[in-house]
Formats: C-alpha cells, sequence, structure tokens
C-alpha cells in the first residue's frame, strides 16, 4: 500500500488483494456487524458509571442521553460510514505498468496481481477517520488487542507465538491504526 496526497484528495494506492479486502471490510467492521451485543455497546457508553448510584435528577439526565444524544451519536457514525462505503465503491484497478520497464512488465505481467487505488476527497477525511476510530474501538473490545502480549511478540517478529486467526486481526487493526496515523500527521492539519 501507498499513501498518496494532492491538494485534491489523499489515496489508498497499490493496495494488494489482501490489504483492499481489509479496507474493504471497514465499514461492516466499524458498524459491529460480526461483534456481540456488548461489543456495539461499547459506541454508546452510558455517561453514568455502572457503579455509581444516581439520585433522581442524575437518572433524568441518562434518560435525556439515551433519548437525544445518543441517537444523535449513532446517526453520526451511520453518516460516516455511509461516506466510507461511497468512497470505497469507487474504487479504481491500478495498471502495474508504472511500477517496472516495459521489458520487465512483459515477462512477469501474468504473475502480477490486480492492485487497488481509492481516492478519498479531502473532505471526506473525518467520515474516514470516525470509521477507523469506530472499527478499532470495537475490535479491540471484542478481541482485547490494545494490550495484549500477542501484540507485542507480533511487534518482535514473534509471529509463530499467535493463532494465525489472530494475526489476521491483529493485522486488520493495525492496517487501521496506519492509516489513521497517516491522516492526522499528513491531511488533518491541512485545513
Amino acid at each position: 500500500m501507498r499513501f498518496q496526497l494532492t491538494d485534491d484528495y489523499w489515496a489508498l494506492d497499490a493496495l494488494s488483494p489482501a490489504e483492499w479486502h481489509l479496507v474493504a471490510e471497514l465499514p461492516g467492521t466499524a458498524a459491529g456487524k460480526e461483534f456481540s451485543e456488548e461489543t456495539r455497546a461499547r459506541l454508546y457508553p452510558s455517561p453514568l458509571s455502572p457503579d455509581a448510584l444516581a439520585d433522581e435528577e442524575t437518572l433524568e439526565s441518562v434518560e435525556d442521553w439515551n433519548e437525544f444524544v445518543q441517537p444523535e451519536i449513532e446517526s453520526t457514525f451511520q453518516e460516516a460510514r455511509e461516506v466510507v462505503e461511497k468512497d470505497l465503491a469507487e474504487v479504481e484497478l491500478v495498471s502495474m505498468e508504472e511500477f517496472f520497464s516495459p521489458e520487465q512488465y512483459e515477462s512477469i505481467k501474468e504473475d502480477l496481481p490486480d492492485l487497488r487505488r481509492v481516492k478519498i476527497a479531502m473532505e471526506n477525511t473525518e467520515a474516514w477517520y470516525s470509521t477507523l476510530n469506530q472499527a478499532r474501538l470495537l475490535m479491540n473490545e471484542e478481541f482485547d488487542l490494545a494490550s495484549s502480549e500477542e501484540r507485542m511478540m507480533l511487534r518482535l517478529e514473534q509471529q509463530e507465538h499467535v493463532d494465525p486467526e489472530r494475526l489476521l486481526i491483529f493485522t486488520q487493526y493495525e492496517l487501521y491504526s496506519a492509516v489513521q496515523g497517516m491522516l492526522v500527521e499528513h491531511v488533518m492539519g491541512l485545513s
């Protein structure tokens, strides 16, 4: 994957088939489709701690939260995911010719995977950041990734000690983290 930045858009470019698969899953992951109800509820926590004693006024505030604030948050998150879905629907195939000399390309073109590019308009950056954040939050809640010893093993390149299914989950989580980092570092401060 390459990250491209222009005055009008940023792009996730030269996405391998595996990277494209993980990026294409972003809206569904952010919606929590495959996660437990408890995990999905993590996106909309109560303003009151579960072990807090509440008086009548506090309980009314929680009811107001549930009636007015939480639906607004849910709507905002859904709108962000819809923006990402629309951007993903505009995916382009990338010609591999630009990466090789003409002679090299001719000799290996049958063996090259299809790469993809997703261009994102600058005004969609906040929606992407929100959707990436939702996905990462839910993944961490469901799979306990942020403080996991397995994550440290991966960083120390000891992949043989990590279950292959978990390795894929970590890969997805780290890809989303990397894209978020690029947005913060290169895009979000520009506007």
